[in-house]
């Protein structure tokens, strides 16, 4: 008896694949088979089509993958080739099972709306826009559904089209080839429905909840973020771990009360302490912490303030007496700062230097510990997956 297998391929910061693997592979056990690696994102097999799917915490969106045009060139005439063969491809079964991992499957199709989104790579004597609207056309008589465009040329506004898609069409155009996805969930998975309340320098969520991930190694009982600004990496991390406490400061009030309002939304209000505080001068009264997990102000898009406003070393060597004997940091920085080199000199174990690209910035990616702590390294689960993306040519050990 033959078992009937999707396809789906999850996207994530550059850099991070191995650690979106290892999450694919142990969302439901077993559920993932055939997971391989492509930059920037993880592709795998399943049987099952789920809300599963919709909870990685560290992908950027999550897509099925309905099929691969061939013979889609750079010139104009590609546009109609296109459209030929988007219309052999079967949306009406894709959409029916992305409306049965939203839970949507009474949905009429012919009462939403659908957007397309097109990656371009390469020179062509075409434009998103004109491939977006074609393809738009092409589905909208396929499935009955209606076509919200982002061309700001046909009348209908970028913002619109983007506001009021119920599903989106995904594809993604390399030299001749056409990878054609719907988006499994709404909206990005990036987009975290909790987090509304932002400012300057705000984190990544998918980057705030790897960061968690890999510093979350052995007992997690306690951990802090004395930068928190609105809360992302304290949400991230009170999500990753339940039973975790977690102390959320910062001394900006306006931004720790946008940690309070977020987490509250995120529904770890209750399992997370807010403190207005420098992080130079801290009283935490907690105890000592398992794990530090932190973005702290670079003097990049939110510069540094109070008694850390000339610079933030003095913070990394008197922090180390806030960390358990077997604490770890685990914190981002971009990577002309040197920030490992900083924290060898303040007498760090930096275990993992791992570059990413976000938002077209290289950054740095960093575990440590202090030097009295115990050995400090990934969990090893992620530790295995890491080594896989090594071996597959994806990252390499600390660069991609």
């Amino acid at each position: 008896m033959s078992c009937v297998t999707f396809r789906l391929t999850a996207r994530c910061v550059r850099g991070l694949e191995w650690l979106l693997a290892a999450e694919v592979a142990g969302i439901a056990d077993g559920a993932a088979r055939e997971i391989t690696f492509g930059e920037r994102q993880v592709s795998f097999e399943t049987a099952e089509i789920d809300a599963g799917w919709l909870d990685l915490r560290t992908a950027d969106d999550v897509l099925l993958d309905l099929g691969t045009l061939h013979g889609v060139d750079h010139t104009r005439a590609a546009v109609a080739e296109l459209s030929r063969q988007l219309a052999g491809i079967d949306f009406g079964t894709g959409l029916a099972l992305v409306q049965r991992a939203r839970g949507d499957e009474g949905d009429e199709l012919g009462a939403l709306a659908f957007d397309v989104v097109v990656s371009l790579l390469g020179r062509r004597n075409y434009n998103r826009f004109m491939v977006e609207d074609a393809a738009g056309e092409v589905v909208a008589k396929a499935v009955g559904a209606r076509y919200a465009s982002r061309n700001p040329a046909a009348g209908f506004g970028r913002a619109l089209g983007a506001a009021e898609a119920e599903f989106t069409v995904r594809l993604s155009l390399s030299g001749d080839s056409v990878d054609v996805a719907l988006r499994l969930s709404r909206k990005p998975l990036h987009r975290r429905s909790w987090k509304l309340a932002t400012g300057p320098g705000t984190l990544h969520p998918p980057l705030a909840a790897a960061l968690a991930r890999i510093g979350g190694q052995g007992p997690l009982e306690t951990a802090l973020d004395p930068f928190c600004g609105d809360g992302t990496l304290a949400i991230e991390t009170a999500h990753a771990f339940p039973g975790a406490r977690v102390v959320a400061a910062d001394l900006d009030a306006v931004r720790l009360g946008n940690s309070r309002a977020n987490a509250a939304r995120a529904r770890v209000a209750t399992r997370t302490r807010f403190v207005l505080a420098d992080a130079g001068r801290p009283t935490w009264a907690d105890g000592r912490f398992d794990l530090l997990v932190t973005n702290p102000p670079w003097n990049r898009a939110v510069g540094a303030a109070g008694s850390l406003a000339e610079s933030l070393d003095p913070f990394w060597r008197t922090i180390a007496g806030a960390l358990a004997p077997h604490g770890r940091i685990c914190t981002v920085a971009e990577a002309d700062l040197e920030v490992p080199s900083r924290l060898d000199r303040a007498g760090y174990t930096v275990a993992l230097v791992q570059t990413i690209r976000l938002a077209g910035r290289v950054s740095h990616v960093i575990l440590a510990a202090p030097g009295y702590s115990a050995e400090v390294r990934l969990p090893n689960t992620l530790d295995r997956w890491r080594e896989r993306a090594i071996r597959a040519g994806i990252v390499s050990d600390g660069g991609f």
